[in-house]
């Protein structure tokens, strides 16, 4: 099996006021790569749909090195390195058209019953698929904790757009708030070099949600609650560096 690519241009609604790709739009890139690549692997959507159970994304570390910026061509490759009994893990690599790897990402990704929402086996509703067995950040997928102690504390108002075909709000919407929780004094003066994110539970219309913020020099440390904080619905680690 070869790397699945695709080539994207950056438009305009899809990068921030400083004219660079947002992270939620990064994020519906890995989804939609995701999807095509499984679907050309005879393991996607339709097929899944059939059995009664679906990929889900768990967790996804990823490495920054530059922002693609408005207007820019890059490339996209993905593909599946590792397969454990519950769940798969994912790789992205994306590329300016010259070759210079811009961002590494590895991502884990569970297989579920879509009526018990428990993980189930691959190999029995799946089957084998081939593997690269290359990767793009060498992660675990550590386990994150929620701050025990918020600098910041953000309240959001889940949107009818958030929310997608599965009924609940998709996985490139959290790192989105995320970043609602940084200054714009803070986003103008530093860029993101790294983000670890595990998505533990799905928010719904209508459900209100708080974003948890610990600072922490370049390190920051985020939960993403109901309005209690007793219900996790992501925890998010990232780190910055200055802008040159």
């Amino acid at each position: 099996m070869e790397k699945y690519s695709k080539i994207f241009t950056v438009s305009d609604y899809e990068c921030d006021r400083f004219g660079q790709l947002k992270i939620r739009s990064l994020f519906n890139y890995f989804q939609d790569m995701a999807d095509d690549h499984a679907d050309q692997m005879g393991i996607g959507y339709d097929f899944c749909l059939k059995r009664g159970v679906g990929w889900i994304g768990v967790a996804y570390h990823v490495i920054f090195q530059k922002l693609p910026k408005w207007g820019d061509q890059i490339e996209i490759f993905t593909w599946p390195s590792v397969s454990t009994p519950v769940s798969g893990i994912r790789e992205f690599e994306v590329k300016d058209l010259s070759g210079e790897t811009l961002i590494k990402a590895s991502s884990q990704w569970a297989l579920i019953d879509l009526i018990q929402k428990r993980p189930v086996l691959v190999s029995k509703h799946i089957g084998r698929y081939e593997l690269i067995p290359e990767r793009m950040v060498e992660t675990d997928f550590k386990k994150l904790e929620a701050p025990i102690k918020a600098d910041i504390l953000i309240s959001e108002v889940i949107r009818e757009d958030d929310i997608d075909i599965n009924q609940h709000v998709n996985n490139a919407v959290y790192p989105s708030w995320s970043m609602d929780a940084f200054s714009p004094d803070f986003l103008s003066q530093n860029s993101l070099s790294e983000l670890s994110i595990r998505f533990k539970k799905s928010a719904k219309r209508g459900d209100q949600i708080r974003v948890h913020t610990r600072l922490d020099e370049s390190l920051m440390e985020q939960s993403i609650t109901d309005e209690t904080g007793d219900i996790i619905y992501a925890l998010i680690e990232s780190k910055w560096q200055k802008k040159e």
